[in-house]
């Protein structure tokens, strides 16, 4: 083997490896990419879905106002909240407040009857609290799964280069329910 063929065989073994080298990171970012959309789309749902639980509870201040003729600064708060961001997950506990307050309303005036669109808001804020728990239960598992996965090598060289920093959980209620020691925060 003369000395040209040497140099165009190791030309060549290192071409092929920078090849190899930019397909695996290709196929990596790509796998961060994919987690990382899965947790912007759940973002914007939980935003809608945020939004909605608010709207639904405007209507029942409305009603509580108008039926019990009862003001509660809870109530103020919640048309003040502005709901726009993750950030506005640890705003819930103001909505959490207010329904509670207006359920306590309800329910120390049982002489009042319930209305039917009573009952349908207060099925429609139930029904919207499930799907909120549920998008955050999902933020939160892709939240971990992300986390974990840009720590690794050779995800962590990836992260590096393209930028990728650890995202945060939602807080919420069945955080410690659902996520046991089995994942690692």
């Amino acid at each position: 083997m003369t000395k040209s063929n040497i140099i165009i065989l190791i030309i060549s073994i290192i071409v092929v490896l920078i090849i190899l080298c930019i397909i695996l990171g290709s196929y990596l970012d790509e796998k961060i990419k994919n987690i990382s959309n899965k947790l912007n789309d759940a973002e914007k749902e939980a935003i809608d879905k945020l939004n909605d639980k608010k709207e639904i509870l405007i209507k029942l201040i409305e009603y509580t106002e108008k039926k019990y003729k009862i003001e509660s600064k809870a109530f103020e708060n919640v048309k003040k909240l502005n709901i726009d961001s993750l950030n506005s997950f640890k705003s819930e506990k103001v909505l959490n407040k207010c329904y509670k307050e207006i359920i306590h309303i309800k329910e120390d005036n049982p002489k009042q009857k319930e209305t039917k669109n009573l009952k349908e808001l207060l099925k429609q804020y139930d029904e919207i609290e499930l799907h909120v728990i549920s998008i955050r239960t999902y933020h939160n598992k892709y939240t971990l799964v992300y986390n974990n996965l840009i720590k690794k090598f050779p995800y962590n060289i990836i992260s590096k280069i393209k930028k990728y920093n650890i995202a945060t959980l939602i807080e919420g209620k069945e955080l410690s329910n659902n996520f046991n020691n089995d994942l690692e925060v």
